[in-house]
């Protein structure tokens, strides 16, 4: 509870600060002036001001009139294809509205999404327009109004977004317009819902409508709706026939209780259904006919099948209506109509659709769907990601389709992560613009921005792993990440089972996968799981008849955190982490180097646990936005795309990898690079808000953080080798070597497990020549044995014990390939190893170490 009131307190404090700012940008505006966009939309001024470069203040008042924000409407759309309307950083929007006219006893009120809109109307009926500012908006102003207008006829204006419900299968406008007049509607006040008719081409509201066909259209259009308003039902038209939108809003609702009557005077078809306004009803048919019909669920349509690429995975597409009326969209595999109904069936009534109960109606239902026949066709899929020049989510799709529709198709239900809150402006306001300057924070942003690039780019997948001590800032950087794409619970947990990490993987196929503390899986599994992260393939596994299953693939980047790294977990299980392993999961330091943990620079906050905290507040309230506008804009420029991340990808990597650098340096610089690449190009873009360098200045930081942490940039699996090799020569160099001119001397010290032999050589490595006699001799008669014989010791190394001790683990040739190309291994021309004589043995090949290994920094 004491989080929840910090957060409003400094929600609170922001919104003031932001109100405090319109009122001063308002008091500088101009009552009068001229405006491009004015002209534009064919509308005068109504209550608004003008700044001097053309720009439009809308005041945006709440239900006392006290002014909490102001619009600001630029002359001309930018280039980058962004907004003309902006609000003030900070801001609120719930709620506030702009009144054109007089709503003094006023008998019917219209409410309209955007200032043309609702000058449109006025202009056109004389009657006074509330301006809501977006279609979200709508349901909030409509209870302001109902509650300051109890018997007012409060009438809304919609949109007919019919370009973004061909895109994407839902129409917004309609959708939060049909809401809206529900809200509103009271036993004291009539409310309804009206949208223009005979819209132009890429029209979609009334400003629109009365520039193509004046505003007597408008007049009556709106006089007719408003003489007897209606809230819209659900439309049962195959309209929408889109993606799985799972939670949206559609023109209205299913009954809440099944009918008492009949359904209507329709004919049953000739499976016996009959489907009207108030849902599907059943009858069987006998000797006198059709009998009594039987209700089994509210509307429920069938708009589409849908089939994979492969025309494989067929599908229903099921459009129905909650008990809230907000419209629901259900891509249903064939599959489960196969069983006895309780699984989909479960799901259909989860999602609110209104059913009979029993088993019997579960099989009339499973009839009905089967038995409809639907003209049109979707392309499903089991993953999100890039299809063709679409990018697919669970709740819709983005991108031009180019004749194609497609559909987030699953057998049982997904969480959504891919969820939106408040504008891309306000996203970059309080949460880019406090991770610009720390460079940690930079780069999981921009990880999440190369996600999606992943697949222009070549490169396979991988991931990045924050380490730290607890409370150094991890989990804000993977909230920051989180925040691109979606709310908080788009972070994931590693504490988890493979099987459930697969379907998560599936679920962001070309996005960034984030996971939260590694320390929490089973130490057992972690090597394996960064395999099957970076891999991108499920495991082998046979259905009920042991037949193969279906892999599903995935290709994904993902960041994670922790205060141990891969090899630390993998060490508690006895386990020793591989070179593939390494590169497919990079251990990347925290600890940015002031002090701070992940963080550099504090902005305007006194400490870094405050930054931490504002950034944890204001990616719950600010998130999503920045990723689809990402998407959107990859889809925009999706010819060509993969060239330019290419080169980007390959000029980064060019200023990061040194040149002496190993392919596995090499490899994971690729990926820091795409990171950097990613940030630079979304900059670019607009979406980041950042100067341009930051993204590459945090990328590059990290990669020269884990090539320090790293401390060489040769393969790894060779540097492994080297170093085994190296430490069982600085352990076991006295107790398992024996010196050769002692070799047949009783009086030798002992050594029972032999693992070679070992003698002087002097700095030109040529062996010092010495018996047991002469030593016994000069130890005798010199105070320092150690200064007659100045010189190293090289190792001479049994082949058997050569590949079963020193190289354990690895390949002993490939062991011996390390050493030669090193310079440490004595070898004949046409092998690795050297025949010599030894005490006791006929001549013997052995692996002749150089003392030259100590002295490798490797």
């Amino acid at each position: 509870r004491r989080q929840r009131e910090a957060e409003e307190a400094d929600y609170r404090k922001r919104a003031d600060r932001a109100a405090r700012d319109a009122r001063d940008l308002w008091a500088r505006g101009a009552s009068s002036g001229q405006s491009a966009y004015l002209q534009r939309k064919g509308v005068k001024a109504h209550g608004v001001r003008f700044l001097p470069d053309g720009t439009v203040l809308v005041p945006m008042r709440d239900a006392a009139g006290e002014l909490q924000n102001v619009q600001r409407i630029v002359p001309e759309k930018p280039a980058d294809g962004g907004t003309d309307k902006r609000y003030m950083p900070g801001s609120r929007k719930k709620g506030l509205w702009h009144l054109i006219g007089t709503a003094d006893d006023a008998a019917v009120l219209l409410l309209g999404e955007g200032y043309a809109t609702a000058a449109a109307l006025h202009e056109a009926t004389g009657r006074p327009a509330v301006v809501a500012f977006d279609a979200g908006n709508l349901v909030h102003v409509a209870r302001e109004l109902r509650a300051l207008h109890p018997k007012a006829t409060i009438l809304v204006c919609g949109d007919d977004d019919r370009d973004t419900e061909a895109r994407k299968g839902v129409n917004p406008g309609r959708q939060h317009a049909a809401q809206a007049a529900r809200a509103a509607q009271t036993p004291e006040g009539a409310a309804g819902a009206v949208f223009p008719e005979g819209l132009p081409e890429g029209g979609s509201d009334f400003n629109d409508l009365g520039a193509h066909a004046g505003l007597q259209a408008v007049l009556e259009q709106v006089e007719r709706a408003a003489a007897a308003p209606q809230v819209p039902m659900p439309r049962r038209a195959a309209k929408s026939g889109r993606g799985a939108t799972n939670g949206s809003a559609d023109d209205g609702g299913a009954s809440a209780s099944p009918p008492a009557g009949p359904g209507g005077a329709a004919s049953p078809d000739r499976w016996g259904f009959v489907v009207d306004d108030r849902g599907v009803w059943h009858s069987k048919r006998d000797a006198d006919g059709w009998g009594k019909r039987v209700w089994l669920c509210a509307p429920l349509s069938v708009t589409a099948r849908t089939r994979s690429d492969d025309a494989n995975g067929w599908g229903y597409m099921l459009e129905f209506g909650d008990f809230d009326g907000n419209g629901k969209t259900w891509a249903m595999p064939s599959a489960l109509l196969s069983g006895e109904g309780a699984e989909w069936a479960a799901r259909l009534r989860d999602s609110g659709l209104n059913m009979a109960v029993g088993a019997g109606t579960r099989t009339q239902i499973a009839a009905y769907i089967n038995t409809r026949q639907p003209e049109a066709r979707i392309t499903c899929t089991d993953r999100v990601g890039w299809h063709g020049s679409v990018y697919v989510l669970p709740s819709g799709s983005i991108g031009p389709e180019d004749g194609r529709r497609y559909v987030f198709q699953s057998d049982g239900a997904v969480d959504d992560t891919f969820r939106q809150r408040g504008d891309l402006a306000e996203w970059q306001t309080n949460v880019a613009a406090l991770c610009e300057g720390n460079t940690r924070l930079v780069f999981a942003l921009c990880g999440a921005l190369a996600g999606p690039l992943l697949p222009f780019s070549g490169l396979e997948g991988g991931g990045f792993h924050f380490r730290g001590d607890s409370r150094g800032g991890k989990t804000t950087a993977l909230r920051c990440a989180a925040s691109v794409n979606g709310r908080e619970n788009y972070m994931q947990q590693w504490r988890t089972t493979s099987n459930a990490l697969e379907s998560t993987a599936v679920q962001h196929n070309h996005a960034l996968l984030v996971l939260d503390e590694l320390g929490q899986l089973d130490p057992r599994e972690a090597g394996d799981t960064a395999y099957l992260l970076a891999n991108g393939m499920d495991k082998n596994r046979s259905t009920r008849g042991l037949l193969a299953r279906k892999r599903r693939t995935w290709q994904l980047l993902f960041l994670s955190s922790g205060e141990v790294g891969m090899s630390d977990l993998m060490a508690d299980a006895g386990k020793r982490v591989r070179a593939g392993q390494e590169v497919r999961m990079v251990d990347v330091p925290l600890d940015a180097g002031a002090g701070m943990g992940g963080i550099e620079h504090l902005h305007e906050f006194d400490s870094a646990a405050e930054l931490a905290e504002a950034l944890g507040a204001r990616t719950r309230r600010f998130y999503g936005t920045a990723g689809r506008a990402w998407l959107q804009w990859c889809a925009d420029n999706f010819r060509g795309l993969g060239g330019t991340v290419r080169e980007l990808v390959e000029q980064q990597r060019g200023a990061f990898v040194p040149e002496a650098a190993s392919g596995q340096v090499r490899t994971v610089g690729s990926r820091f690079a795409l990171v950097a690449a990613a940030g630079e190009l979304a900059t670019r873009a607009g979406i980041t808000g950042w100067p341009a360098g930051e993204a590459v200045r945090g990328a590059r930081a990290c990669f020269e953080a884990w090539l320090a942490t790293r401390g060489h940039l040769d393969n790894s699996e060779q540097v492994a080798m080297f170093r085994q090799v190296r430490a069982f020569l600085e352990k076991n160099g006295e107790a398992l070597f024996t010196w050769t001119q002692r070799g047949l001397d009783d009086h030798k010290p002992n050594t029972p497990y032999r693992a070679g032999f070992k003698r002087l050589v002097d700095e030109s490595g040529v062996p010092v020549k010495v018996d047991s006699a002469t030593e016994y001799l000069e130890k005798r008669s010199a105070d320092d044995w150690r200064t007659i014989h100045t010189g190293f010791v090289e190792y001479l190394i049994l082949p058997e014990q050569f590949k079963r001790e020193v190289c354990k683990g690895f390949d002993a040739a490939a062991v011996a390939k390390v050493l030669r190309d090193r310079g440490h291994l004595k070898h004949e021309v046409d092998r690795l190893t050297m025949k010599q004589r030894l005490p006791g043995m006929p001549k013997t090949a052995v692996y002749l170490i150089k003392p030259s290994i100590f002295e490798d920094e490797t």
